[in-house]
């Protein structure tokens, strides 16, 4: 069986010799190259832009400014556009480094030069620079798209049930500007032929972007076609397009030439999404014997002055946890900053921060093991769908995770630990990420050669997708993982569900599961009509498929391979194409991933630097398809957290609201040095409900979590509390010693 198999992941080879092709890598001939001029201010307008030397640098083919673009079609919101402005829309300045102009020359070093030479005259205006500074002027969303959660909502009666509460606690907790920070850069090369357009980009979603595209430029979308196969890392900031994408195209129809636009390294962090700041407000209220009663969750976040984009960092807090009230209030303020996007576990992951130390504070007050607290206040429904979780196995992930790790040896209470001149500590936190659906196609076609292809639009975003589709292709037909191929990333094959929030495994991996099987019934069906076929007048339900034959499940010495069938009967292939929507789930019930994540630090007495040595992290995800690919995904989810819990922080200068030092080099990131063991581990059991295939996505529920088990062990380690990550040693330096 395929499925299951810890296989290799089928484009590794290819990564690691260097013959991979990104975006970046594409080529066509005469091929030119564009480079991005940003502002130099947050806030204001271009009093003046001056393109005169620029226009007259070597190899310059043309300069685009406010002054001078084509015009755009559509409306930003109409087009569900990234932005709410097009590129270049007006002299405007919203925040730092938004692109003001945009370079075509010969060569990609000619068009950085000439964009070196663009002179701007700035009107500068006062900027909203933080968060803090926007606090006053906080107010509650106006959201641009249909509600993807409530930014209002009382269950109960909060405010009563905390005041008759046994243990009150209120606390406030912080997390800062992230960065996506992905390896690969964004990258466009664009070229137009006969009025239609072929857009290389790196994407998450070809076909969602290709409407964007194609409506911004006032061309049909069937015009239109978009590619993106391999993408070098993403985490959300590659979900929409972004305004390099669009120039790209209206540059190459303006030249005549094929532009490619990578953005540097620094425009990565200044213009292609971030997670914004959020104020995270919880009170929390609970019996002496630790049954909660209320939790009162107010957040505020930045957005940007244009419009307002909420952050779901409520999205936990009545959905973990059995409680009898709940109250949420999600409010933003106004800031001079880029535009924000989806990012790593958006809304769960700094949400569960919160959620997850407040459940760790209530424990010490109430003189209750955190593990026995959570299990005391287990959520057997989902509380607003008032439907029974599908599957749910959290309490199995805290027993087996419990086990792994060793939580008996932990101390009662902080600074009890210690080994030589380090302070040691243990914490934990639950995991839980609401299981998404999306419409999903894919086509496997099944040739007279004995393998088989498949065809979706899915992109390989690093997490080994295209590995376990294969594998679902592969148990589907019954051929061997290493004789199917698969074409993806481009918008000519049929959609597939978008690669982010955690909707490959379930949605796509269904479409290619029934279209395997589909594929399968029709050769099935040939070889029972086949008079020549050993498996001639045999039912249906007696035809299996193994190593690359049909034969009688009864006696499977009798039956052929695909190859002999087909061409005996004078087939070439046998084409046929699996849908998913969200008909195929189970209305009774509700659906969610789980898991719960123990972590032991060591912390030097000296310097106060803190070392994650040990991590444990066991999740429920229903079946999984490979797990040397899921326990590799889930050990990347925990890495990206520890970042954010230790080191990850973009940070806005005070006065200018200009973010300072944007580069990897300032941005710290984890590396082999920085993480210590990491043991994951799946309480696996099929969730058919959910998806035929019994699988739900992982990619983000692994990260959930982390950052609150990291800052609860720093507690019990060194018994300081620091609710404003990242937790750096500067916050601890001042504590006792």
């Amino acid at each position: 069986m395929a499925i299951g198999r810890p296989l290799n992941r089928v484009e590794a080879r290819e990564k690691v010799t260097g013959a991979a092709r990104y975006t970046a890598d594409a080529r066509l001939p005469g091929m030119v190259y564009a480079a991005l001029v940003g502002s130099a201010v947050s806030a204001g307008r271009v009093r003046a832009i001056d393109t005169t030397r620029a226009e007259a640098a070597p190899g310059v083919l043309a300069v685009l400014t406010h002054l001078n673009r084509p015009q755009w079609h559509g409306t930003p919101d109409a087009l569900r556009y990234q932005e709410t402005r097009f590129p270049l829309a007006d002299e405007h300045i919203h925040h730092h480094g938004q692109y003001l102009a945009m370079v075509v020359a010969g060569t990609r070093e000619q068009a950085a030069h000439a964009a070196d030479l663009v002179a701007v005259d700035y009107e500068t205006r006062p900027a909203v620079p933080t968060l803090d500074a926007a606090l006053p002027d906080a107010h509650q969303p106006v959201w641009r798209f249909e509600p993807e959660f409530p930014t209002l909502l009382a269950i109960g009666d909060p405010e009563a049930m905390l005041a008759a509460a046994d243990v009150r606690i209120e606390r406030e907790y912080r997390t800062p500007y992230y960065s996506h920070a992905p390896m690969e850069p964004h990258a466009t090369l664009a070229h137009w032929a006969g009025g239609s357009l072929t857009v290389y980009t790196t994407s998450q979603h070809v076909h969602g972007d290709r409407p964007v595209i194609a409506g911004a430029l006032g061309v049909p979308p069937d015009r239109v076609r978009v590619i993106s196969s391999l993408v070098g890392g993403a985490f959300g900031n590659k979900t929409a397009v972004w305004g390099p994408t669009l120039l790209a195209a209206v540059a190459a129809r303006q030249v005549g030439r094929p532009v490619q636009l990578v953005v540097t390294r620094k425009q990565v962090f200044t213009c292609h999404g971030h997670q914004p700041p959020i104020l995270q407000r919880l009170r929390v209220g609970a019996n002496r014997d630790g049954t909660l009663q209320a939790i009162v969750h107010h957040t505020v976040n930045g957005t940007p002055v244009l419009f307002d984009r909420p952050e779901g960092a409520i999205s936990p807090t009545g959905t973990v946890y059995a409680l009898r009230s709940v109250g949420v209030r999600v409010e933003v303020a106004r800031m001079h900053m880029p535009t924000p996007a989806t990012m790593r576990t958006p809304g769960d992951g700094p949400g569960m921060f919160a959620v997850g130390s407040a459940l760790d504070e209530l424990s010490y007050e109430l003189g209750i093991d955190p593990v026995e607290l959570r299990r005391r206040n287990h959520l057997a429904a989902h509380p607003l769908e008032r439907k029974p979780w599908s599957g749910k196995q959290l309490l199995e992930c805290y027993d087996e995770g419990a086990r792994r790790f060793g939580w008996e040896r932990r101390a009662p209470r902080p600074r009890m630990m210690r080994d030589g001149g380090d302070w040691v500590g243990f914490g934990m936190s639950s995991a839980q990420r609401l299981e998404h659906h999306g419409p999903a196609r894919a086509v496997v076609e099944i040739r007279d050669d004995g393998t088989a292809e498949v065809r979706t639009s899915t992109q390989e975003i690093g997490t080994g997708n295209l590995t376990t589709l294969t594998q679902v292709a592969a148990g589907g037909t019954g051929i061997e993982p290493d004789r199917i191929g698969f074409r993806s990333g481009d918008t000519t094959l049929p959609e597939s569900s978008p690669t982010y929030g955690s909707r490959t495994t379930g949605s796509t991996g269904t479409a290619v599961h029934l279209a395997a099987l589909r594929a399968r019934q029709v050769a099935a069906r040939l070889a029972i009509a086949d008079a020549r076929s050993p498996l001639h007048g045999l039912p249906e339900e007696r035809i299996g498929a193994a190593h690359g034959r049909l034969y009688d499940v009864d006696a499977p010495r009798r039956g052929e391979t695909y190859r002999e069938l087909l061409r005996r009967n004078g087939r070439r292939s046998i084409v046929e194409q699996g849908f998913h929507d969200l008909a195929g789930r189970d209305p009774r019930f509700s659906y969610a991933t789980f898991g719960a994540h123990f972590t032991e630090v060591r912390i030097d007495d000296t310097l106060r630097r803190v070392r994650v040595t040990r991590h444990v992290g066991v999740f429920a995800v229903g079946r999984v398809l490979n797990p040397k690919t899921a326990r590799n995904q889930a050990q990347g989810g925990i890495v990206y957290a520890l970042g954010g819990a230790l080191m990850e922080e973009l940070t806005a200068d005070p006065v200018t609201g200009r973010f300072i030092a944007p580069a990897l080099t300032d941005y710290h990131v984890p590396v082999n040095a920085d993480v210590g063991e990491i043991d994951v581990s799946f309480v696996e059991e099929p969730d058919y409900g959910a998806h035929p295939l019994g699988a739900k996505g992982l990619g983000e529920v692994v990260a959930v979590g982390v950052h609150a088990s990291i800052a609860n062990a720093v507690y019990h380690a060194i018994g300081i509390r620091v609710r404003d990550l990242p937790i750096t040693p500067d916050k601890l330096v001042a504590g006792p010693r």
